[in-house]
């Protein structure tokens, strides 16, 4: 007899993610104050996300630069001065090597 997971026929996926305990708190708050839950305001974003709507995208595009330059930093190099801004870097590589990261993480995950 084979038996075929639940979570499979499932309309909704789970997603199980740790936040700094103020940061729920507050996140909660703010969510109840707009009598919204947590799963609506996730689900919201998430969707614009995967839309690909400008605002949502920048904001995962700055979380993006700043774990570059985090990751930049740990190694012991510091940013060039000259580069001060997102602006001033050659977008075309930047968004190049975002949607190539973005790509890799798909085929790994669909493996």
């Amino acid at each position: 007899m084979r038996f075929v997971r639940s979570d499979v026929l499932a309309d909704k996926k789970g997603v199980h993610i740790k936040l700094d305990k103020h940061v729920h708190y507050e996140l909660r708050a703010l969510a109840f104050k707009m009598n919204l839950s947590m799963q609506e305001l996730f689900q919201e974003f998430a969707t614009q996300l995967v839309n690909e709507e400008k605002h949502a995208v920048y904001l995962v595009d700055n979380l993006v630069m700043n774990k570059i330059k985090r990751s930049i930093e740990n190694l012991g190099m510091k940013p060039k001065r000259e580069e001060k801004s997102i602006n001033e870097l050659d977008h075309d590589s930047l968004y190049g090597l975002i949607e190539d990261s973005r790509r890799e993480k798909t085929q790994d995950e669909d493996l």
